[in-house]
């Protein structure tokens, strides 16, 4: 048995195929198919029940994949340890986001992670809405991800991070767009659009809305891009927002603040598996964004 095997057997067990495995490991199929039957004749147990290319674990590969994921795992931290005191730390972290924080704080924080630690870890990032990218983390795609909160997430952990400012967005021939600050008493009975309520931030709104006795309208938006756009068609309509990069590009939307709404009124969290395995650099990463300089 030797460590090529272990990592061909743990590869194998995750995509479930030979060929794409073969192809992952940059090895031929002949090649993976002799190694998984030797490590399967020395330990003397099957490990994948066979249809075709496809396979599946057995019991027994089930119990060996939990053991050798750990200790490969283990291995992979011990030599990122070794890596990083001789300043060469190095890997890939999968990060998925929330658009508004790519403007100036993810691209800063990025930065200043990399010239602490240096420039051969590899940050993949994605766009995306919170909800998807919360089921996304938990199915393995993302390892953090940028977020708002999500209640019930027992397995997750939620770091505020930064937070935004709800503002009412209008055209600025708008009778409200004179007034340099509005109060939901302002907007009662205004055509009013938002989020959709499913959303976590559309919930926010919507909770905010009804406690000051004011009702929303549809249809509903999911970014502030899209709801500036049609509040910026409509002269008569007016919406409630997040004052993000995503409303910049209208020249002709007035943005104002809402008197009966707190500055910090929605967070962004940095979120992860509480007690998945991290590498090096990611458990860097983790530490850098909750303590940056």
């Amino acid at each position: 048995m030797n460590l090529s095997q272990l990592y061909y057997f743990k590869k194998l067990a995750e995509v479930q195929h030979y060929t794409k495995a073969a192809k992952e490991l940059y090895i031929t199929q002949p090649t993976l198919s002799n190694s998984i039957s030797q490590l399967e004749k020395e330990l003397g147990i099957p490990l994948f029940e066979r249809e075709n290319r496809a396979v599946r674990l057995t019991q027994y590969g089930k119990e060996f994949h939990a053991h050798v994921t750990e200790a490969l795992n283990a291995l992979d931290k011990g030599i990122d340890i070794a890596h990083e005191h001789v300043k060469s730390l190095s890997g890939t972290i999968e990060v998925g986001t929330v658009y508004t924080i790519q403007g100036d704080y993810l691209p800063a924080l990025i930065a200043a992670y990399r010239a602490r630690y240096g420039c051969n870890i590899t940050i993949n990032v994605s766009q995306g809405l919170t909800t998807p990218l919360i089921e996304d983390l938990e199915l393995g795609r993302y390892e953090i991800v940028f977020a708002a909160r999500v209640p019930d997430k027992p397995d997750l952990t939620f770091v505020p991070v930064l937070s935004h400012q709800l503002v009412a967005i209008m055209h600025d021939t708008h009778p409200l767009a004179r007034f340099d600050e509005l109060s939901f008493r302002d907007l009662a009975g205004q055509s009013l659009y938002s989020y959709p309520p499913q959303t976590p931030v559309g919930r926010e709104v919507e909770l905010i809305a009804q406690a000051h006795d004011v009702s929303l309208s549809s249809p509903h938006y999911n970014d502030e891009i899209t709801l500036g756009s049609m509040v910026q068609a409509n002269p008569t309509a007016v919406g409630l927002a997040l004052n993000t990069i995503g409303l910049s590009p209208f020249k002709n939307l007035a943005v104002k603040p809402i008197s009966d709404v707190p500055n910090d009124f929605h967070t962004v969290c940095l979120v992860y598996k509480t007690n998945a395995f991290k590498s090096r650099a990611l458990e860097n990463f983790i530490a850098f964004v909750k303590d940056p300089p």
